[in-house]
């Protein structure tokens, strides 16, 4: 389709390029497989979704993510950014969008194909189209011409519709000016802080203590506990006196031959460049280019390893432990004389290259005799520890004693102190919990966690119980003192408000009441952060906006995240001059022409859909 882009291209000819781009839109192939018997994660209004439509979408929606944010993309990020959902969205409204193209006679010409490809930086040598550059990308991407030309068709096809969609959205610039000058005005405001602390209160009577008690006395509750003596039966302590028979080892040896072997190695040449926090886009752009010059031969890494490299280059045998976990998986896949990379590891990209492997091969039982004499010692071990246990257990039922049972057995025993829900060091959560449920004195079954076997019986139990106020006394004084303070700061706040009508008049009365004032720096409310008097009061953005020298004192109140009250009242603004907004009108203009485009996109798409069936699959999206 692109043969006469080709034909005139030139012959400019490189040994292999395997630069690393990503291709264009994060539904790259979907649809390649439609006419396969896929599982259907979605349809809309009848055009089917798939299983793999999705699952790809997903994949490049997650490298490109990847690319942005290196190692800060973290499982974490992963989990927040509902890539499923998000990746879902949009083959829906890719969906969409072409339904709305066929109706429009939309489509992309030959042309416009043609020239958007031949535009593409990656494809480009000295700002020239190269075909077998073009060829050679795609080639290690796994894409095909014909394949990489169809999505571009379907991408610059959705890309009119948008176009056309967004066509009518027009800022007249007064509207822009209005809005530079709202997100660009700037404040400064009179904090006044009450501090809860510091305000004067009567002592408590008893029967305020009373009273509050009574109130919330659930809150005073303890939860249940127990004490324990713990025997843990383990396959170390029972398989310690086990001497196994030249016979047995011999035997085991054999029967297990996989556990006694090498690891498997690979001789490793690596090159590394490191990378600061300014400089990692530029570090990364630079391995990508140094990959398509390392993979073409041996001479050719070893030299570039040489020039550029400032770190570990020399080459040395890996196992999958000695490379870590980033940079094992992609290596130990790799075949012999291939680079892979950049591969990002703290602080540097690496580029490695595999020159010979080393395959696992088994140890000969003269050199692993002890490891072999060890495992057989732990499976009978584990053995001996289950039949001890089980074996102990009715008889520290019937003579009610762990600690006696347990030393017939040679089984130390533990015993706690009070031990509740939370837990204890040492102890299965899950044993906790059992005993928790059991009466005083009774001794439990064996609680078998992993490899070990415990004997357990509970030597005393405290019940969950609200203690009376005699034991809580000074706990509820303590909060009764604390409201009535909140409650007299909240006061002497409020009466200052009440008589105040400036910033001034704020100021000098919170002096006149013992309470503390300060003035903030210049701050745009809408676009700049809060300044720290008022940072932990919550998002209080609009209402500091609000003010103004018309009203200048806010007759809200606000608590931080200590528990003091503060009020805030304007003392001054800076308006953005008439050169400001020259300087930036293009860019504003743009920034809420693009702005007010995605809100006629995102409304069109909403209205399209809802006039469209679309059914999704909820197993898809889990």
């Amino acid at each position: 389709m692109l043969s006469i882009l080709r034909r005139n291209a030139g012959s400019w000819a490189i040994k292999i390029i395997l630069t690393f781009i990503a291709l264009t839109f994060i539904w790259w192939g979907v649809g390649t497989y439609s006419e396969r018997d896929r599982n259907v994660a979605a349809t809309v209004g009848g055009e089917k979704i798939t299983s793999s439509d999705l699952s790809e979408a997903v994949a490049n929606l997650e490298k490109s993510y990847r690319e942005v944010y290196g190692a800060a993309f973290t499982p974490e990020m992963i989990k927040a950014l509902n890539l499923k959902k998000q990746a879902m969205d949009s083959l829906v409204q890719r969906k969409v969008l072409l339904e709305e193209a066929a109706k429009m006679g939309l489509s992309a010409t030959d042309e416009e194909v043609r020239r958007e490809i031949a535009a593409t930086p990656a494809f480009q040598q000295n700002g020239q189209f190269r075909d077998d550059l073009y060829r050679s990308v795609l080639s290690y991407n796994r894409v095909t011409p014909a394949g990489f030309e169809a999505t571009k068709r379907v991408e610059i096809t959705i890309r009119k519709v948008k176009d056309l969609i967004a066509a009518g959205a027009l800022v007249p610039e007064t509207e822009a000016k209005e809005l530079f000058r709202l997100t660009s005005r700037k404040i400064r405001l009179v904090v006044v802080t009450a501090d809860p602390r510091k305000a004067k209160a009567d002592a408590p009577t008893e029967g305020e203590i009373l009273a509050k008690y009574e109130q919330g006395k659930e809150r005073f509750r303890t939860p249940a506990r127990v004490k324990l003596a713990v025997a843990d039966f383990t396959p170390d302590r029972f398989g310690r006196e086990v001497n196994p028979s030249e016979s047995e080892i011999k035997a085991f040896y054999e029967t297990n031959s996989d556990r006694f072997r090498t690891e498997e190695q690979r001789l490793v040449s690596r090159i590394v460049l490191p990378f600061g926090k300014k400089d990692r886009d530029a570090v990364r752009k630079k391995a990508e280019a140094l990959l398509a010059k390392a993979s073409t031969g041996k001479a050719e890494f070893d030299a570039l390893a040489k020039s550029y490299a400032r770190g570990k280059n020399a080459e040395a045998w890996l196992s999958r432990k000695d490379a870590g976990p980033t940079l094992s998986e992609p290596l130990f896949q790799a075949a012999v004389a291939t680079v892979v990379g950049p591969i990002e590891l703290p602080g540097s990209f690496v580029l490695a290259r595999v020159d010979r492997i080393r395959f696992p091969e088994a140890l000969p039982l003269s050199q692993v005799r002890d490891r072999v004499v060890e495992q057989i010692r732990h499976e009978k071990g584990k053995d001996l520890a289950v039949v001890k246990a089980y074996e102990a257990q009715p008889k520290a039922a019937a003579a009610k004693s762990v600690k006696a049972t347990a030393a017939a057995y040679g089984v130390p025993v533990t015993e706690t102190g009070w031990v509740g829900a939370e837990g204890a060091p040492g102890l299965p959560p899950a044993l906790v919990q059992d005993a928790l449920l059991l009466p005083p004195g009774e001794v439990a079954p064996v609680k078998t966690v992993g490899d070990d076997h415990y004997l357990f019986q509970v030597t005393a139990k405290q019940d969950s119980r609200v203690p009376p106020l005699s034991e809580v006394r000074d706990k509820v004084a303590e909060e009764v003192i604390r409201e009535k303070k909140a409650a007299a700061a909240r006061t002497a706040l409020q009466q200052v408000l009440a008589v105040s009508t400036t910033a001034a008049e704020l100021a000098a009365n919170a002096r006149k009441a013992g309470l503390t004032s300060s003035l903030t720096g210049w701050f745009a409310p809408l676009s700049e952060p809060v300044p720290e008097a008022l940072a932990g009061a919550g998002d209080i953005r609009k209402d500091l906006s609000a003010l103004s020298a018309k009203a200048p004192v806010s007759r809200k109140m606000y608590q931080d995240r200590e528990g003091d009250l503060l009020a805030a009242a304007f003392s001054g603004e800076q308006l953005p001059s008439d050169a400001e907004w020259a300087q930036k009108k293009d860019e504003i203009l743009k920034g809420v022409t693009q702005q007010k485009q995605n809100v006629m996109l995102e409304a069109f798409l909403s209205d399209s859909i809802k006039s469209v069936k679309v059914e999704i699959n909820p197993e898809a999206l889990k």
